[in-house]
Formats: structure tokens, C-alpha cells, sequence
């Protein structure tokens, strides 16, 4: 049956043929490392491998797109000559002379901002964040036609895996976190919600947006507003000045989602809000008193 099954489906089959027009992506991301870090390999290797992360997920995620990854950095202040070759082949390293460091986020924004006639989607992530989801760009494009605004971006839920339970950070760490029953969106089923910690070290924009943040006059360009520092600023609050920001809504937050590398949020503050802490890990067993003297009893006897 397996053999005539399988000529039928050759005989009746679709063609496997891949669509040439594949998305044009570029992502930049900000990476700055220590002097004795970028001279030496051993100190550098915690960063070495968040980044080779990084990398690596863009490449999984966007393998069926035309992908340009831009590194912007400082010169001796990186560790991309440490990375595997394969990753030195398909980045572009662009080293900045003047400014601070800080506001490197601020520079990755003006990259993508430089490129707008060049590419489809603009993606910026921070040099930790791993993304594991190759229907990234389908579900932005879903989420702006239906929400009915290219002014509406949607972010994904940054999460922490501490000792093999998922963590969704900014919920966490945020002790008032609401999120905006008014102005919520429903699409195909999964809910979305401006929350007051939208930060995810992550955003994608498609060209038509990139288009509408220049029209807008980037007023909020290369400043620190007060919510968390620069980098934070220039990752996700310079981009409220032109756009309303929407996450997942705690009921489907793993609809769209990136990885934090790290588990520095997850350590701090790990029972903070259990609401949004998941684990597939089977809690051990709890016997009342009676039952752990009777198991202690019966282990004496086997004795």
C-alpha cells in the first residue's frame, strides 16, 4: 500500500518549485564589547557565543529571503574576527569613528534608514536576542494589513529559559504591567495589547513604515527619553514618537516571540510574577507527613 500510495502522490503531486522572488531583509545589529575582549578570545567567550547566537538565528529564520546582516560597532571594541567563518562570510562589519558608544543603537537605526530603497523588511536586534521563527515577516504583514495602520508595529514577547522553565521577561520585571483594553486588536483568532513595557531589543519594519518614520522627522533621533537609557531608547521609545508599539496578549504570548540569551532577569527576579513563568518540567512529587513516614519506615525495612 505504501509503494502505490507513494506513485499516486508522485503521479498527482504539486511541484516543489521554490518562489524566486524571495523578500530582500536587512538586519543590523549594535555590538560593542570591552578592549581586552576584542584581544582576547578567552575573556571574549560569553559574548562570542551570544552573538554566534544571534547570527545563527538569523540565518535559520530568514534562510528562504535575500538577508544582509550589518554589525555596527567601534573598531577594537568588537569580536566579529572570533567568529566562526562561515559567519565572517555573511556579515558586514561597519566600524563608527565618533559618538558614543551608547547611542550605537541610534546609528543602526540611520543604516536601516540610509538602505529604505533597497530592501523589504528593516530588522533591528540587540546582539543577544535569538529568534527561532521563520514566519517572522507573515505575521507582520498580517498584523498591518488587518490592524488597519502601517502606524501599528508589533513586537514579540522577549523571553529567558532559566534551568529549562521560560520566563517572558518584561512581563516579569515590570511589578505594574497593564496592558490597554481600549485600544486591543483580535486578528484570526490571537489577541494583541499596548503594553507599558513594550521593550524586546527587537523591531522589524516593512519599507512603507521605514518611509513613514522619516516622514515623521525622527525628532526622538539619538536621544535618551528617560526609559531605561540609551539603548532601550533606541530599540523600542524613540519609535513611539511615530508608531503605536503591541505585543502578544498574556492570553497568546508565545504567538510571536524572541529568546534573551542571557538569564540575568530570570535570577533576579524569579518568582516575581507567576503568571508568566511556564515550565513542561513535572514538579516532584509532595507527601503529606504521615506519608513521608511511612516512605521512611518502609526504606528502613528494606534495610
Amino acid at each position: 500500500m505504501f509503494y502505490q500510495s507513494r506513485d499516486v502522490i508522485r503521479a498527482l503531486g504539486e511541484s516543489l518549485k521554490i518562489e524566486e522572488n524571495a523578500p530582500k531583509v536587512i538586519a543590523v545589529i549594535p555590538h560593542i564589547t570591552s578592549i581586552e575582549e576584542a584581544q582576547n578570545r578567552n575573556k571574549a567567550s560569553a559574548k562570542i557565543e551570544k552573538l554566534k547566537l544571534t547570527i545563527d538565528g538569523l540565518l535559520a529564520s530568514f534562510a528562504h529571503c535575500e538577508l544582509t546582516i550589518v554589525i555596527k560597532t567601534v573598531a577594537d571594541r568588537h569580536i566579529t574576527g572570533f567568529l566562526p567563518e562561515y559567519q565572517i562570510r555573511s556579515i558586514q562589519v561597519e566600524e563608527e569613528s565618533e559618538g558614543d558608544p551608547m547611542f550605537m543603537g541610534f546609528r543602526c537605526q540611520d543604516a536601516l534608514i540610509s538602505r529604505v530603497n533597497d530592501f523589504d523588511w528593516f530588522l533591528f536586534l540587540e546582539d543577544d536576542i535569538i529568534l527561532q521563527d521563520s514566519y517572522i515577516l507573515e505575521k507582520l504583514e498580517k498584523f498591518i494589513v488587518k490592524s488597519g495602520s502601517g502606524r501599528n508595529l508589533l513586537f514579540p514577547n522577549r523571553y529567558e529559559l532559566w534551568e529549562g522553565t521560560k520566563r517572558y521577561i518584561d512581563c516579569t520585571i515590570d511589578t505594574k504591567l497593564a496592558w490597554n483594553r481600549l485600544s486591543s486588536l483580535e486578528i484570526d483568532g490571537a489577541k494583541f495589547g499596548e503594553p507599558t513595557n513594550p521593550h524586546s531589543g527587537f523591531f522589524c519594519l516593512s519599507k512603507d513604515q521605514v518611509k513613514l518614520w522619516i516622514e515623521s522627522g525622527r525628532e526622538w533621533n539619538n536621544k535618551d527619553l528617560g526609559y531605561g537609557g540609551p539603548r532601550e531608547c533606541a530599540a523600542t521609545y524613540s519609535l513611539l514618537e511615530c508608531f503605536s508599539i503591541y505585543k502578544p496578549h498574556p492570553s497568546n504570548l508565545h504567538f510571536f516571540e524572541v529568546r534573551h540569551h542571557d538569564t540575568k532577569y530570570s535570577e533576579l527576579y524569579p518568582e516575581l510574577s507567576p503568571d508568566y513563568i511556564f515550565s513542561a518540567i513535572k514538579a516532584k512529587p509532595k507527601f503529606s507527613t504521615p506519608e513521608r513516614r511511612q516512605l521512611a519506615e518502609s526504606l528502613v525495612d528494606m534495610r
